[in-house]
């Protein structure tokens, strides 16, 4: 039986369930460090630890990585790369097999950075934090800018936030693509989708490298920002058409009261519903969608049926 998440926004939603209070970064923030000590630091820990680790889960793991051969030109200069974001785990090593032999450094939300004592590790392992305010956004570009100048590949998830086994594409904004339209550097794109295993009922993971793509300096900036968005995202949209197995199913709702609340409940049950709570949870949401407002109850109530039929 699936497990299924509700969702009431596609932007803004966040399935990560990592609870993690995010600290605000101080004003002086280094976004990524750039003293001697500190790189002999990240070498040690990026290029002596983490990087045979990651090389080693890759290889024990059900994940593979296809097209790979697209980014060799290319790997003697700094460059982006977006993907999906589909797994807190599997999503912090990618880029790093991805960009091997030259440096991945990920862009991170703030709680990335907000364990006590993890911060440093995750940092040198080459998580970038975003900004917590504007102030701090002009720095974090220049480190961004620095990094892909230096032949970092940087690694960014437009999506922003984790859907866990999402088989499709969300949509997102040309934000993140303005460093790329500004510098001329090389994008590539990253989709993992599922596959469907013969004896299991987890799905291993197929990611497709695709690229490299040019932004057209023949266009003013915000017009060729907005294409080359537009091209690394009907290229994720193409390789997610691929996807064999949807192991996690989502379920649109208009109100996000009742979202929250059936997800909170399958939280404490672990488990999807029962043919014998259906009634009950019927029962419940025309009580939530008479409360709040909320008239259409026929995708939650397909959802239900779906569920109770792979019984």
């Amino acid at each position: 039986m699936q497990k299924t998440y509700y969702y009431t926004d596609e932007l803004n939603d966040d399935f990560a369930g990592t609870h993690i209070e995010a600290k605000t970064l101080p004003a002086d923030y280094e976004f990524i460090p750039k003293t001697k000590r500190w790189k002999v630091f990240r070498f040690a820990l990026y290029k002596l630890f983490v990087t045979p680790v990651i090389k080693l889960v890759v290889l024990l793991s059900s994940t593979k990585v296809k097209n790979k051969k697209v980014t060799k030109p290319y790997k003697k200069q700094g460059a982006y790369i977006y993907g999906n974001h589909t797994s807190y785990v599997t999503d912090a090593f990618l880029p790093t097999e991805i960009a091997f032999p030259r440096t991945a450094d990920v862009v991170v939300s703030p709680d990335a950075v907000s364990i006590k004592h993890l911060g440093k590790i995750v940092k040198g392992c080459g998580g970038v934090a975003v900004p917590s305010d504007i102030s701090g956004l002009k720095r974090f570009t220049s480190d961004i800018e620095w990094a892909v100048q230096n032949k970092h590949w940087v690694a960014i998830y437009p999506e922003a936030h984790i859907w866990p086994y999402y088989t499709g594409i969300r949509p997102f904004g040309s934000a993140s693509f303005k460093y790329p339209a500004k510098s001329g550097a090389p994008v590539f794109a990253y989709t993992t989708v599922y596959k469907k295993k013969l004896f299991f009922k987890k799905p291993k993971k197929v990611v497709y490298v695709d690229g490299p793509f040019f932004a057209d300096e023949s266009l003013p900036l915000k017009v060729r920002t907005q294409k080359l968005r537009d091209e690394v995202y009907n290229a994720m949209c193409e390789r997610a058409k691929l996807t064999t197995r949807e192991y996690v199913s989502y379920v649109r709702l208009t109100d996000p009261h009742i979202a929250e609340v059936l997800n909170n409940m399958q939280k404490k049950k672990r488990k999807p519903l029962f043919p014998r709570k259906r009634r009950e949870m019927r029962a419940f949401a025309e009580e939530m969608c008479e409360r709040y407002g909320y008239v259409d109850v026929t995708d939650l109530d397909k959802q239900t049926a779906d569920n109770t039929a792979d019984r």
